[in-house]
């Protein structure tokens, strides 16, 4: 029986002189008006960062993923509320068992260099996602074979139930055979290929990178004719080119510039709840944390203070949170006692944020065996985080280490850019393990957290996968047989209801377990100029086709 599934997603301003990252033909106030000279209509958005690479399986990271999302399409794509829609795939059916898939493909599609879509497109790019280079190896990742039918029909077997295939078959973005195979990974990053919306025309390294409209694509056309994304990771420049005209679009508006910008009668602000947790991630399930750190922990007796489950919930309560959010986030954020967003299949509402209380953490810390020593500490840690990535992300990190200096535990801070912080942090690190505390972010747009259950809190070594493709994001190495076992049941149940029962029964063991300390959701905040209208997404990705333009 045809059944064509829909997984529903549910749910002051400094000026400067010098406007960095913005190259040499930064726009005046007075150039503003979003067409390019030719009556062509132009947008210019300023992101927090530059795309890593134009290989879309490289880095599963929002900015980039959003970027090329704007030259590929995927098999089915999330729509602006996060249902599953048909891209590539005009239509599918699921048997019975959960077990087997038929992905229809959409006919007469063509890649930016006329080459035609085919299913050969589709089985060359699984093969890529599982490659060596792959940063999406989950998607697949209860597959057991995959084959093409004809030229427009792919069927793909499970090894064992997946009621979610689909939520991670969209982030899985489809290469063109004909241009890429034979060619190394570096000649594939530089020569993007798709179908999308919007051709390749120029990418600038920390400068820019110029997309033009894709006049032959497949579905509905969008506005805007050509996009120019400048990524500007200072967050003070950010606001001056969106006060000056530089820019139609900024996104990860400063807190502390809201207020000054919605003065400005030209300029709209944006704010909206975000699906992104800020967290720590503790290594407390290995005896020897981040070995190949140049700053590894220290203890007096040469343990791991992480693997005690009183240390864990020391530090955790240790950070006053409430602070932060007033001080450092300007009241754009709020407490996270879960990964999981409200509203998320598996949302457990009985799971609550362990209370401020530095006097009992330095308690828990004494039973711990961690007493302070004649220098005043208890141990030293060193705390890993970007200083470019999230809203404030460095000043979160400086106040963490603050609050837990105060309890006794010396912390090394180490911010880094989020170009080098994603593979420094990483779990399965070529270079080597160097973290064993992290300062983080994480959303998915899935609307399951049985999809966040697989990456964050599935069982992870340091020496690989427990589970290929499981546990990705689990830079602490947390490691609880009970949830794997839950996971994979929640996995394979299509009823939503049961699924959801699993998932919350998996938070709160996780949670018990303080497998990770969560801080807060941050807000998604973005300010516009007057030229444009634009309609934000729930998983804050950044597209073209969701500006309209006002003249």
């Amino acid at each position: 029986m045809r059944r064509k599934i829909t997984v529903i997603f549910l749910v002051m301003v400094l000026l400067v002189s010098l406007l960095t990252g913005c190259g040499s033909d930064t726009k005046t106030s007075s150039d503003s008006d979003t067409t390019d000279g030719n009556g062509s209509k132009e947008v210019v958005i300023a992101l927090a960062g530059d795309a890593q690479s134009l290989d879309p399986y490289v880095l599963n990271e929002t900015i980039t993923n959003a970027i090329n999302n704007h030259l590929y399409d995927q098999l089915v794509v999330p729509n602006r509320d996060l249902e599953i829609q048909p891209a590539l795939a005009e239509d599918w059916e699921v048997s019975e068992d959960a077990l087997t898939w038929t992905f229809y493909l959409r006919e007469g599609v063509k890649f930016h260099n006329g080459n035609d879509f085919t299913a050969d497109d589709v089985i060359y790019s699984f093969d890529r996602s599982l490659e060596e280079v792959s940063a999406f190896k989950y998607c697949l990742s209860t597959v057991e074979s995959y084959k093409k039918v004809d030229d427009y029909t792919i069927e793909v077997v499970c090894n064992e139930p997946n009621a979610l295939l689909l939520a991670h078959l969209k982030d899985l973005m489809i290469l063109d055979k004909e241009t890429c195979e034979g060619q190394t990974d570096e000649w594939i990053a530089l020569n993007p290929n798709g179908t999308g919306r919007y051709k390749f025309v120029e990418h600038r390294r920390g400068d820019e990178i110029i997309f033009e409209r894709n006049e032959d694509f497949w579905g509905e056309s969008p506005e805007a004719e050509k996009v120019v994304f400048k990524p500007i990771t200072n967050a003070s420049t950010r606001t001056a080119n969106m006060v000056s005209g530089a820019v139609n679009f900024i996104t990860d508006v400063p807190v502390r510039d809201v207020e000054s910008l919605e003065s400005n009668d030209s300029i709209n602000i944006i704010t909206q709840p975000s699906l992104r947790v800020i967290y720590l991630n503790l290594a407390g399930w290995t005896d020897n944390p981040s070995p190949d750190a140049d700053m590894p922990l220290k203890s007096p007796d040469g343990s791991n203070p992480f693997k005690n489950i009183k240390v864990r919930e020391a530090i955790y309560r240790a950070i006053n949170e409430d602070e932060i959010i007033e001080n450092v986030m300007n009241g754009f954020a709020t407490p996270a006692a879960t990964y999981i967003p409200e509203g998320y299949n598996g949302y457990n509402p009985d799971i609550k944020r362990l209370d401020y209380d530095a006097e009992l953490a330095e308690k828990l810390l004494d039973e711990a065996g961690y007493p302070r020593q004649d220098d005043g500490y208890r141990f030293e840690i060193t705390l890993d985080s970007s200083n470019d990535r999230y809203i404030n992300d460095a000043e979160i990190a400086t106040a963490v280490a603050g609050y837990l200096e105060k309890v006794g535990i010396k912390v090394n801070l180490n911010l880094m850019s989020r170009s080098i912080f994603f593979n420094y942090i990483a779990g399965l690190n070529r270079e080597g393990d160097n973290t064993h505390f992290c300062m983080t972010g994480w959303a998915d747009s899935g609307g399951e957290s049985a999809l966040m259950g697989l990456d964050l809190v599935y069982s992870m070594s340091q020496d690989g996968y427990i589970k290929e493709g499981y546990g990705g994001v689990n830079r602490g190495y947390y490691q609880n047989p009970e949830t794997d076992e839950l996971i994979d049941r929640a996995i394979a149940t299509v009823d939503p209801e049961e699924r959801d029962s699993i998932m919350q029964e998996v938070w709160k063991i996780a949670a018990d377990d303080i497998s990770y300390i969560p801080l807060h959701f941050q807000n998604d905040i973005y300010a516009h100029d007057d030229s444009i209208i634009y309609h934000p997404r729930k998983d804050n990705y950044i597209y073209a086709w969701d500006i309209e333009f006002t003249n």
